[in-house]
């Protein structure tokens, strides 16, 4: 039988982890060479950001949510932590949403990967907007359109990830 405390000690070292593998993918994709489209990314630390919150809810997808966009404070600057926070918070309370209703579904990882790039490609598109005005939405449709892939790509990755992590530590979960 085993105790909340041990179950909370278990969630909190995993939501550190997971925040702790944001930060490096973040910089790992940072030293990648550019997707074609300027400005788009793959998504890396979005996987932790997804399984954060398909494992342990709104609180472990926050939490995650909070540490990247403090590493993009420390690393690139207040705008980018900004942009980070705006485009992950849309992003992990739309995949929470997929997760919770859709998970084996008609989308399933692959489509709530693509739900969690598009929304925060919109997300971030909402800071930049709130910080230099209309003049960024002429750039929208391309990283919408880079998100549907980017977000395939990181919804597959976690549909490989999440089973395992799940059937490996299925007595906490």
């Amino acid at each position: 039988m085993k105790t909340k405390t041990k179950f909370d000690h278990f969630r909190f070292a995993a939501g550190a982890m997971l925040s702790a593998l944001a930060a490096v993918l973040s910089m790992l994709e940072g030293m990648l060479p550019e997707i074609p489209i300027p400005g788009a990314k793959l998504g890396l630390s979005n996987l932790a950001v997804m399984t954060a919150a398909d494992l342990f809810g709104f609180w472990g997808g926050f939490v995650t949510v909070l540490a990247k966009s403090f590493f993009a404070v420390i690393s690139r600057g207040p705008t980018a932590g900004f942009m980070s926070l705006c485009g992950s918070m849309l992003s992990m309370l739309l995949m929470l949403v997929f997760i919770k209703y859709d998970r084996k579904c008609f989308f399933g990882y692959v489509g709530i990967g693509v739900v969690g790039a598009v929304s925060h490609n919109i997300g971030q598109f909402f800071a930049a907007w709130l910080i230099i005005g209309g003049s960024v939405f002429f750039y929208f449709p391309f990283l919408l359109a880079a998100g549907v892939f980017t977000g395939a790509f990181t919804g597959f990755v976690n549909s490989l990830l999440i089973p395992v992590i799940r059937k490996s530590y299925s007595n906490n979960f």
